[in-house]
């Protein structure tokens, strides 16, 4: 892709206050000093930007990201308070997709997403995310890799707090084979941890909408452990008004029920959370697009613990989307 460009713009080494040139058409010089980590970073989010300029001769590639950054101000369970700086949540990803013929409607597909350690606080710059491969026709896709669980939850609605009573079997897993079109989901999880033959995890979904509201239901086993999920979820907006609601339950050995609210009204979003076992939550948030791309908000959270605590969490912070 950089035709013609010389090895010494490209070499680097770790030492302090070392100048990186990168390719002409980045148009950036960067000086650092914080060792490889923050270097490993800065070189990955250059190859990402690079891509907007990039146009592959068959497949077309989007690259896509969030960087998010927060203050947040929480009470641990010994009622001990903390502010504190920080990541949450930054992205960078790319979605790969190239048509088996020209005219043809079967593609081939893939996607690669990691989050970012923008603080460099840990061993690993970039942590997976999600990573995989597969065919799509008219809507209708096979892919394998690590993959995002299709769950039920319609009030994942702040950028901070909430989603605290929702039971899940997770948000991501590797090893994974799905089927997707759009509506029904189905995924299973095959990962020979367990020292079993077979699936150790599947899972389903269905989502519809009606009437001007969207619901969802869906189902997963967790077979090595034996514990199953299901739940439903809703939501519906009428003019600036957002209403959303969750339901899921956790039979183990125990049954466990969760259950979620939320309601938006512009930039104003009130939830409550109600986890078995747990205890109760109270969240509000407001947020603001100050550009297409840049949004500010501002959250807090009441916890109510069947342990006797309550606890007090504030945030605010920026968040830009590409």
């Amino acid at each position: 892709m950089w035709t013609g460009y010389t090895q010494r713009h490209l070499t680097r080494s770790i030492n302090k206050h070392e100048v990186i040139h990168y390719p002409p058409f980045l148009g950036v010089e960067f000086k650092i000093n914080q060792g490889e980590n923050m270097l490993r970073l800065i070189t990955i989010t250059a190859v990402f930007m690079s891509l907007f300029a990039y146009q592959a001769m068959a497949a077309d590639i989007t690259p896509y990201g969030t960087f998010n950054y927060k203050w947040s101000h929480d009470e641990n369970t010994s009622g001990v308070a903390h502010d504190k700086l920080e990541n949450n949540g930054s992205i960078l990803g790319i979605d790969v997709i190239e048509s088996f013929d020209e005219g043809s409607s079967i593609s081939g597909i893939a996607k690669l997403e990691v989050g970012v350690d923008v603080d460099d606080s840990g061993s690993d710059t970039l942590d997976s995310r999600l990573a995989y491969v597969g065919i799509e026709n008219n809507g209708v896709s096979i892919t394998a890799g690590r993959q995002a669980h299709s769950w039920v939850s319609k009030t994942a609605n702040f950028s901070v707090y909430g989603s605290n009573a929702v039971f899940k079997y997770g948000d991501r897993s590797s090893n994974t084979i799905k089927l997707d079109n759009g509506s029904l989901s189905v995924m299973a999880m095959i990962d020979g941890s367990a020292g079993q033959d077979g699936i150790d995890m599947w899972e389903g979904s269905l989502s519809h909408s009606m009437s001007g509201i969207d619901v969802s239901v869906g189902y997963a086993d967790d077979v090595v452990n034996d514990i199953s999920y299901w739940g439903g979820g809703a939501s519906t907006t009428v003019g600036d008004l957002t209403i959303a609601s969750t339901y899921t339950v956790k039979d183990a050995a125990t049954d466990l029920t969760g259950m979620e609210a939320t309601i938006g009204w512009k930039a104003l979003t009130v939830g409550y959370g109600d986890k078995e076992g747990t205890g109760t939550y109270m969240t509000y948030g407001l947020s603001h697009d100050m550009t297409e791309s840049l949004t500010v908000y501002a959250e807090m959270q009441q916890d109510d613990l069947d342990t006797g605590t309550d606890l007090q969490h504030y945030s605010a912070g920026a968040k830009f989307t590409f």
